[in-house]
């Protein structure tokens, strides 16, 4: 092997160099190879069990409490950002607020003066320059969040231009964007777009999960803008951003408004405890042609929340934008301070979705659309046979095998129960019936004869098994 043939000083570059993805691959191509490698092994065991999957943590012996922290340990050993594979972000500075465990505060970082290799770091920085960010400023304003033992956003944005084999990425509880931090995490995600740009950082991420911290007090702070960044990476295939905002009477809080970013790789989006509206909804849909899961649940808590929400305007925007390729879709009403307002809903364009979750509210919008006030319980029947009944056609896709209705309680929805389900059973019966008809037909063709008897079941279910 001509690999084995080069000089100790040569081999030894290049197994460092494959430190972590390949080591331990390159280690068992041969023995010489796995001799140069020996070296390497402890040290290679030790990263990848203390940083492979990061969160923060307050110790007596190794306290990592701050995006400070672990960018002096990054500047000190470039190597440490290559093992970080999943990153919890989510307590930075969360300990700041109580006695470090060992007695000491949090590292602090030098003086531009000073010099050093975390000062380095910055003044290096091309994600930096990129942004027409005056390194100098930035670090300063770093440097003054840590010294005052405060949450740094700056620390925090400028942490994950060093993240370059990340794949599972939380972001602080405490994220707070401000204009310097956007421009930075704007040219981080274009540069992770360009093949050219291979080990640009967060270009690896597949699963993100982020929200905004509560000190903002402007309602267009909350909304879905603030991800447009994280939504744009080339890889990404699960986003998660709970409490958000998006509505369309103010078009700050939507997530793209037309922009050029695309999110053109997500398959799966969880919205929990969010204010989206069908503007809203349909404006971030429109860069997601891959979506397969959409997990939705509606809480309006505050004031600034329009106290009545649309939900047939919503399930139509979801059905229109993503009906060709939707396969999960959950809609669950967590807390509302007003009411549904009344409309009628459509599922029809929903083309391959299986498993469908919608509040039994929905239901009773559309009877009440409908005018209905009698029995239409044998809307299910046609549905079975293969009708193109427009009761349940517009409330559950052919599609579907798995459907989940959610309530408050009994309350008013027994109609809505009672106009799907009244006949639920004869329906069933009558199908599986047709089913042992046909098998008995199918046998006497082949000169089988299929006897069936008819088996009375008394047990109830058994949870455990």
């Amino acid at each position: 092997m001509a690999l084995a043939n080069l000089p100790h000083e040569l081999l030894d570059i290049i197994v460092e160099y494959s430190l972590p993805q390949s080591f331990e691959h390159l280690a068992t191509t041969c023995k010489r190879i796995y001799s140069r490698c020996t070296t390497f092994i402890k040290r290679h065991n030790e990263l990848r069990s203390r940083f492979r999957d990061f969160l923060y943590w307050a110790h007596k012996r190794d306290s990592l409490v701050a995006a400070s922290d672990l960018i002096h340990l990054i500047a000190a050993d470039p190597m440490v950002a290559r093992y970080i594979r999943s990153a919890n972000l989510m307590d930075d500075s969360r300990f700041l607020s109580r006695p470090r465990v060992r007695g000491e505060p949090p590292k602090s970082v030098p003086s531009i003066d000073d010099g050093g290799v975390v000062v380095q770091l910055f003044a290096n920085s091309t994600y930096l320059r990129r942004a027409q960010l005056d390194w100098r400023e930035y670090y300063s304003t770093f440097a003054e969040d840590v010294g005052e033992m405060r949450y740094s956003q700056h620390g925090s944005a400028f942490l994950l231009t060093l993240l370059s084999d990340t794949e599972d990425l939380s972001i602080p509880r405490s994220w707070e964007p401000n204009a310097a931090t956007n421009q930075l995490l704007d040219v981080l995600a274009k540069e992770a777009q360009q093949s050219c740009f291979l080990s640009s950082g967060l270009r690896s991420v597949t699963s993100f999960l982020g929200s905004l911290s509560r000190a903002e007090t402007e309602p267009e702070n909350w909304g879905l803008s603030w991800a447009r960044p994280f939504l744009a990476l080339p890889h990404l295939k699960s986003f998660s951003g709970p409490g958000s905002l998006a509505v369309g009477e103010n078009p700050r809080t939507l997530a793209f408004r037309g922009s050029p970013h695309i999110a053109d790789t997500l398959e799966a989006a969880h919205l929990c405890s969010c204010w989206i509206d069908d503007v809203g909804i349909t404006d971030l849909l429109k860069h997601t042609p891959r979506l397969k899961t959409l997990i939705y649940s509606h809480r309006a808590q505050h004031d600034y929340h329009p106290p009545d929400w649309d939900i047939c305007k919503f399930i139509n925007a979801v059905a229109r934008e993503a009906g060709s390729h939707l396969i999960q879709f959950s809609v669950e009403i967590l807390e509302l301070r007003g009411s549904i307002l009344p409309g009628k809903a459509s599922t029809r364009s929903f083309q391959k979705l299986k498993k469908f979750e919608f509040p039994l509210k929905l239901v009773m919008c559309n009877i009440n659309a409908a005018g209905v006030t009698g029995n239409i319980a044998t809307s299910l029947q046609y549905f079975f046979n293969g009708s193109r009944d427009p009761f349940v056609r517009d409330l559950i896709p052919p599609s579907v095998t798995h459907l989940s209705l959610k309530s408050e309680g009994i309350g008013p929805y027994d109609k809505a129960l009672d106009a799907l389900f009244r006949h639920f059973r004869a329906v069933a019966d009558n199908a599986y019936k047709q089913q042992c008809n046909k098998i008995v037909a199918e046998g006497g063709r082949e000169g089988v004869v299929v006897h069936l008897e008819a088996y009375e079941y008394s047990g109830g279910l058994d949870w455990d098994g």
